[in-house]
């Protein structure tokens, strides 16, 4: 590919990093859709979108920490078992169309939920039941491995829709568990 066929794809990844960072996230969702619309192969836009995730997810979690927006309390239960778990998934070979099914389920799901209304907002945030925090970060993990991405467009919701962690809060636990995933 010349450099005027791939420059559109790297704008549209430099808007996807600015969107996804804002909000805590890495981006890997939006990279591996705009990559997978250049072309590559899985293996070309796992390594890139992983090394995208981690150096915008780093900037998200550093901005909001600075601001104070940090509790460990609502991210420490997920990584107890995501970690792992993402390390096994990461390890499962799918052949290239399940990857990009898989893929494609993943992208559906986050789309929808762009659509479904917002929960009422809580004056609190609620306190993480372990049990359920464990359990949720091994399927998180599972799932972020065996896609490539960081997990933190499935923790997000996770946290916002059960009351467990405000925006800002649930942010910033979201760039955390991007990184470490």
């Amino acid at each position: 590919m010349t450099l005027a066929e791939i420059a559109p794809y790297i704008a549209l990844v430099a808007v996807v990093a600015a969107l996804y960072s804002s909000v805590g996230h890495g981006g890997a969702s939006g990279y591996i859709a705009v990559l997978s619309l250049a072309g590559l192969t899985s293996h070309v836009l796992g390594s890139t979108a992983l090394t995208m995730n981690l150096l915008v997810a780093g900037v998200a979690l550093f901005a909001f920490a600075r601001q104070g927006h940090f509790r460990w309390r609502s991210v420490w239960p997920f990584l107890v078992t995501s970690v792992p778990a993402a390390y096994f998934g990461g390890r499962i070979n799918v052949a290239e169309q399940t990857y990009f099914l898989v893929l494609a389920a993943v992208l559906l799901f986050a789309s929808v939920r762009l659509f479904l209304p917002k929960p009422e907002g809580k004056s609190a945030a609620q306190r993480i039941p372990l049990p359920a925090a464990l359990l949720l970060g091994a399927l998180i993990g599972v799932l972020s491995g065996v896609v490539g991405v960081g997990g933190g467009i499935f923790l997000s919701p996770i946290l916002m829709l059960l009351g467990w962690a405000g925006a800002k809060e649930t942010a910033a636990a979201s760039a955390l568990f991007i990184l470490v995933n």
